[in-house]
């Protein structure tokens, strides 16, 4: 009696590894984006307690590949003092290697914008400081990824 071997399962397995392999290698880590500058700030609604600005933040991906980012979110400090809270609702494409710019909304407290304020007038550099967080992802699969500044800014450059 001849007996048949089903090799199906061995050329599968055969296939699958050096698949799974490209894929894992192929995943390099994410580089930072490089900080460029805010523009096109806009005051939204002045109030007592809080204010609205809006605001474009400008980077530069070095990353080789494009991504997508949504629902950015956090906090953002000048000289140690809370400036505000900052939200990105809307969805952005990223291509790699090159600039992008995020539309952000600050609300800003406005017992701490006084704070600042003197700050910015009697010095031509500020510390600022962000920390949030987003979702970042590419063909349909997003991750949360950490959003973490921390730098000297000069004033003149930080709004051109």
């Amino acid at each position: 009696m001849n007996k048949k071997k089903n090799i199906l399962p061995y050329r599968l397995i055969s296939l699958t590894f050096p698949v799974i392999t490209i894929i894992l290698f192929s995943c390099s880590t994410i580089k930072e984006p490089v900080f460029n500058g805010i523009d096109d700030l806009r005051l939204n609604e002045m109030g007592v307690n809080a204010s609205t600005l809006s605001l474009r933040l400008n980077y530069f991906n070095p990353n080789h590949s494009g991504i997508k980012l949504k629902n950015a979110e956090g906090d953002a400090w000048v000289n140690q003092a809370l400036l505000g809270h900052f939200k990105m609702d809307t969805t952005v494409n990223i291509p790699g290697r090159s600039d992008f710019t995020l539309p952000v909304k600050l609300e800003i407290d406005m017992k701490n914008a006084l704070k600042n304020a003197t700050a910015l007038l009697f010095s031509k550099e500020i510390n600022l400081k962000i920390n949030g967080k987003a979702k970042i992802g590419k063909g349909g699969v997003f991750i949360n990824y950490p959003i973490l500044y921390e730098g000297k800014q000069d004033i003149t450059k930080l709004m051109k």
